[in-house]
This record gives C-alpha cells, structure tokens and sequence, in this order.
C-alpha cells in the first residue's frame, strides 16, 4: 500500500498537478498516507487489496492536500491530509476489505 501510494501521488504530482513538477515532500506524504490508510486492516487483507487500499489512499491524500488550501486552512505539512482523510479511509477500508 505504501509503495503504490507513494508512487501514484509522485506520477499525480509530476503530470497532472500544476506546477508540473518532481515534489519529493509529496512523495514521502503519499508513502506516509499509504502507511496510515493499511493500519486499520493490515492483518486482514490480501496483497491485491492492499494495492487497492494504498491508490486509493494517493488519491485521498491529493484531494485533501488541493482542497485545503482552497478552503483557505493552512496546513504546511499536509498532516490533515495523510493522517485524518487516510485514517477515515483506513477505517472504511477495513470494513470493506476486512
């Protein structure tokens, strides 16, 4: 989950996201948020769910980090966004996948 979330948000950063560009700090974020979102259900699940778990787990971590500055709340290190969205979807995930 890790590893396909950290990978995806880097991909995501890179070519999708303005500025277009490599962002290290976004990657290590997505790694985290992919570390926070399998916590619940690490136990429990497959390696192909797992996978499942960690891209979804970018994908919250990129909305949460573009809409927070749009809400105008600052949050520098994008704790909300890897610890609060990726635990709420770790705790669905484990009902889901569980």
């Amino acid at each position: 989950a890790p590893c396909v979330s950290g990978m995806l948000v880097f991909f995501l950063r890179a070519r999708v996201f303005q500025p277009k560009r490599l962002d290290v700090s976004a990657f290590c974020n997505g790694i985290l948020a992919g570390l926070v979102a399998i916590t619940a259900s690490c136990a429990t699940v497959k390696s192909w769910e797992s996978m499942i778990i960690g891209a979804v787990a970018a994908l919250v971590y990129q909305g949460a980090s573009v809409l927070l500055p749009k809400l105008q709340i600052d949050d520098v290190v994008d704790a909300f966004a890897v610890h609060a969205a990726n635990g709420s979807w770790g705790l669905l995930a484990a009902g889901l996948f569980g």
